[in-house]
């Protein structure tokens, strides 16, 4: 029959398992180097704004004094938007902080996945069932 002379001249190849581990490796290192690099863009974000708050602290405490000791009676718009300033720099550093966690888990997650798919052999895995 012709069918079975053309599966004895073209067999049908599956790739090894080796070759399989070996995509599958290149492929999480990559998105652990992206997740990586990700983590350190937001956290040098972070870290440069608790440094621009810290500066925006010091010199609000400094015009406050100022302006308790009637130094300077034109000080108090300039202490609001201090005050305002912080308040940015604090809600911002907040919200990096969530995205530095949410990275941080990411990168947990990938870490443990090859781990949790390596303790279900090919013939343990039940097949999905259609609910609907």
């Amino acid at each position: 029959m012709a069918l079975f002379r053309f599966r004895a001249r073209n067999p049908f190849r599956v790739r090894s398992v080796h070759r399989d581990g070996e995509t599958d490796a290149a492929r999480l290192a990559r998105l652990l180097a992206l997740l990586d690099d990700l983590g350190r863009e937001i956290a040098r974000e972070r870290n440069g704004l608790r440094d621009r708050h810290e500066s925006v602290a010091a010199r609000a405490a400094f015009s406050q004094q100022a302006l308790e000791d009637d130094q300077a009676a034109g000080m108090s718009p300039v202490i609001d938007d201090l005050t305002t300033a912080m308040m940015r720099y604090t809600a911002r550093i907040a919200t990096l902080e969530q995205q530095i966690d949410f990275v941080t888990g990411l990168r947990d997650r990938a870490t443990a996945f090859p781990h949790e798919n390596e303790q279900v052999a090919p013939n343990d895995v039940v097949p999905s069932r259609r609910l609907a």
